[in-house]
C-alpha cells in the first residue's frame, strides 16, 4: 500500500482524494497540503481520511513517510513541486497541464533526462478512457487504414471557474484533444490555425471569447479539426470521429438509459467532465500505482514528454488565435528515455 500525498485540495484535488480514500486499491491518503490550509483541512474531515496536513509542499514531499505524490495545485504551481519530486527521487501523478509553459515542461523533461530515469505521469485521463483506448486498438489494427481526417467536439455547459478567459479554452480545455488525438494519430503535428466563431448570448463572460474552432495539421498531412465550446448550456458532450483509408470510426456516446414516450427517444447526457471520465480517472490511478509497486516508476503513458508537447502546440494555438494565422509546430528531437 502506497502513501500518497496530495498537493492541492480544490475542486480535481477533492476528487482524487475521494477516489484514492473510497475506489482504487494500491494508495492511502497519507498527507495533504494546500495554500489556503482550511482547505486542506475540510478535505481531510470530509473524506474522514489518516491524513496529515502539512504546511508546505515542499514539506509533504520531502517527508519519507510520502511514498509517491499527487499534484492537483493550480497550473502556474505544478513546477517547482514536480521538480523537487525528481530531485529526491519520488514518482509523482501532476494534473494535466504537466505546466503553464513549454520552457518549464522542458525543465522537467531535462530533469528526468538528468536522472536517467522517468518520475512523471501526467494525467491525461483521456488515454485510459475504454472509449478511446478501442478507438486506439482499431487504429492499431490496421482495420481502418491510415487516418485521413479526424473531427471532435468538446463542449462544456458552463466554464468551469469564474476567472475562466479565452486563452483557458486552449490551455484548460482544449490541451485534452491536443494530447489524445496526437496518441491516436501516432505522429506529432506540423501546424494549427485557431479560429473564434460567433459570440454565444448566452455566454455571460465578458472575458471569454468562444466558441472556437480548431484545425490541426499532422506531419503526413492529416487534418483534425476540434470544436470548443464552453458554453453550450445542455450539458457535457465529448465526441470524436476518425476517418481512415477504408472506414470510420466514432467514439461511443457513454451508456444511458433510453427512455421511448410521447412519440420520442431521449436521453440524459452528463452534466460535467467528472460523471462523463470517472472511469478514465480511476484507471489512470490505479495503472499509476501498480506501476509503481511492481517497477518502482509511473505508468508508460502519458509522459513529461507528452506533456511537453501538449504545451508547445498549446502555444501555437495561442499565438494562431492572437494573430489569426496559421502557425507552424516545431517538435524537437525527442530523448531517447521516452522513446
Amino acid at each position: 500500500m502506497l502513501n500518497v500525498g496530495f498537493i492541492g485540495c480544490g475542486s480535481i484535488g477533492r476528487d482524487h482524494i475521494e477516489r484514492v480514500r473510497n475506489t482504487v486499491a494500491g494508495g492511502r491518503v497519507a498527507g495533504v497540503f494546500d495554500v489556503v490550509d482550511e482547505a486542506a483541512r475540510k478535505a481531510v474531515s470530509d473524506f474522514e481520511v489518516d491524513a496529515k496536513v502539512y504546511g508546505s509542499a515542499q514539506e509533504l514531499i520531502d517527508d519519507d513517510a510520502i511514498d509517491v505524490v499527487v499534484v492537483a495545485s493550480r497550473n502556474d504551481a505544478h513546477l517547482e513541486p514536480i521538480l523537487r519530486c525528481i530531485e529526491i527521487g519520488k514518482n509523482v501523478l501532476t494534473e494535466k497541464p504537466l505546466t503553464k509553459t513549454s520552457e518549464e515542461s522542458r525543465k522537467i523533461v531535462d530533469a528526468e533526462v538528468a536522472a536517467g530515469r522517468r518520475f512523471v505521469q501526467v494525467g491525461f485521463n483521456r488515454r485510459y478512457d475504454p472509449g478511446y483506448r478501442r478507438l486506439k486498438a482499431i487504429v492499431e489494427s490496421g482495420e481502418i487504414g491510415s487516418l485521413l481526417l479526424s473531427n471532435c467536439r468538446h463542449y462544456n455547459a458552463a466554464p468551469a471557474t469564474s476567472y475562466y478567459k479565452t486563452d483557458d479554452v486552449i490551455l484548460d480545455t482544449f490541451i485534452h484533444e491536443i494530447d489524445v488525438m496526437q496518441w491516436l494519430f501516432g505522429e506529432n503535428y506540423a501546424a494549427i490555425e485557431m479560429k473564434i466563431g460567433k459570440r454565444n448570448s448566452l455566454n455571460p463572460a465578458p472575458d471569454l471569447d468562444e466558441p472556437q474552432l480548431a484545425i490541426v495539421e499532422t506531419e503526413s498531412g492529416a487534418i483534425i479539426t476540434v470544436e470548443i465550446n464552453i458554453n453550450c448550456q445542455y450539458g457535457y458532450d465529448i465526441q470524436c470521429r476518425l476517418v481512415g483509408e477504408s472506414g470510420i470510426v466514432a467514439l461511443p456516446d457513454p451508456a444511458m438509459p433510453e427512455i421511448r414516450k410521447n412519440l420520442a427517444i431521449t436521453r440524459e447526457i452528463d452534466p460535467s467532465w467528472t460523471a462523463r471520465f470517472e472511469e478514465s480517472y480511476n484507471e489512470e490511478f490505479k495503472a499509476f500505482f501498480q506501476s509503481v509497486a511492481r517497477t518502482g516508476g509511473p505508468a508508460a503513458i502519458p509522459t513529461a514528454w507528452d506533456g511537453y508537447i501538449a504545451n508547445i502546440t498549446g502555444e501555437a494555438a495561442l499565438a494562431s488565435l492572437h494573430d489569426k494565422r496559421r502557425v507552424e509546430i516545431n517538435i524537437p528531437e525527442k530523448p531517447d528515455l521516452y522513446k
